[in-house]
């Protein structure tokens, strides 16, 4: 064990990460949908072959970390995690209620701050800047039909 602490942690615990997620939704993608052929996929094939792409990519960090001496194992932070659970949840609860534009704001908003590198007018230009990509991607440029504003709809 004594070994492994001297490697390189932060690309140990990513890349095992990366490779248990992408394995999670090949299995899945694999085991609830049917996979098709090539020729003819099915729906399980998507989710199959990206999981199948992550769990490599995640070798590909592994791997070398592994045989790497030195570098810092990560230390998990709370208050991080708590914010972005925290900005994904008041983006789903305003969504249909205050519309797209002003949950993707909540969502910017809330989650940006769980990393203080990003002052508050860089938080306001970009919560500002993905609402309006959202809005011309999803509504304008895709046609959904989902609320914009409070007002509208």
């Amino acid at each position: 064990m004594k070994g492994l602490l001297s490697r390189d942690g932060r690309d140990i615990v990513g890349g095992a990460l990366l490779v248990v997620i992408g394995l999670a939704f090949a299995g899945y993608g694999a085991w609830h949908y049917n996979l098709g052929r090539v020729a003819s996929m099915g729906p399980g094939m998507f989710p199959a072959t990206l999981g199948l792409m992550l769990a490599f990519t995640g070798l590909l960090i592994l791997i070398p970390g592994l045989l790497r001496k030195g570098g810092e194992w990560p230390r998990p932070e709370l208050r991080p995690l708590f914010l972005v659970m925290a900005g994904t949840i008041a983006f789903a609860l305003s969504i249909q209620r205050f519309g797209i534009v002003v949950a993707i704001f909540a969502l910017v908003m809330i989650c940006s701050s769980a990393d203080g590198r990003l002052g508050w007018i860089g938080r306001l230009i970009l919560a500002s800047g993905l609402s309006i990509a959202a809005l011309l991607i999803f509504v304008h440029g895709l046609g959904i039909p989902i609320r914009v504003l409070p007002w509208s709809h």
